[in-house]
């Protein structure tokens, strides 16, 4: 079903009330928000937000921000993402393929070895390694995947540097090191090591008693 949305003067059209992407967009109060803003232009404001669409076109695309199932994007398009209202609830380990945790090995020494070890968010491709593993698994899987996704990718960090340290102990991040430290330090290494304590993955060595 089509309704017309009486805007600023002119008439709306083909704006779908019966889509779930409407429909979240109402329960989120993002619609009530952009009838509010409306109130609060001023003449010339008002004129040229007609120009541009009006409120037909900011719905539009504000309704793009939802999935055909009325659920939230994430910054990368992926749907399942949303933490509103879920409190921790969603921070509980699970189940990664090794497909996937290979993958994200891989990239942590990569980057690991170019950026000396450490963290650059301007070249990092971490987010294509956890925008590919939420796609393969079902939407009600993807936040507690990428919980337990970030948890494997902080422990391979984690081995990378005390391996290099071992080597070197006066080594600090963002000094050259020899790659071929790294030589043994695989995924199958670094996991044989690893032990759940309540929803995060630790180091077996470490005291999970407490």
């Amino acid at each position: 079903m089509s309704m017309n949305i009486n805007g600023l003067g002119n008439t709306y059209n083909s704006i779908n009330t019966n889509s779930k992407q409407y429909k979240a967009l109402k329960e989120k109060g993002w619609l009530s928000g952009v009838i509010e803003n409306e109130s609060m232009m001023s003449p010339e404001e008002k004129m040229i937000y007609e120009i541009f669409g009006g409120r037909d076109t900011i719905i539009k695309n504000l309704m793009k921000q939802f999935d055909s199932d009325g659920d939230l994007l994430n910054s990368n398009g992926v749907a399942g993402m949303d933490v509103t209202g879920k409190g921790t609830s969603w921070q509980k380990l699970t189940n990664i393929s090794e497909d996937h945790r290979q993958k994200m090995f891989d990239n942590v020494k990569r980057e690991f070895i170019q950026e000396k070890g450490l963290s650059n968010g301007d070249t990092t491709k971490r987010s294509d390694i956890f925008k590919d593993y939420q796609l393969s698994v079902s939407k009600d899987k993807r936040l507690s995947g990428t919980w337990t996704l970030e948890q494997y990718e902080g422990q391979y960090r984690a081995a990378m540097y005390a391996a290099v340290k071992s080597a070197n102990p006066n080594w600090k991040p963002g000094q050259a090191f020899d790659a071929s430290i790294l030589d043994n330090v695989t995924r199958e290494s670094v996991e044989a090591t690893l032990v759940q304590n309540g929803n995060r993955i630790v180091r077996n060595s470490i005291d999970v008693s407490v």
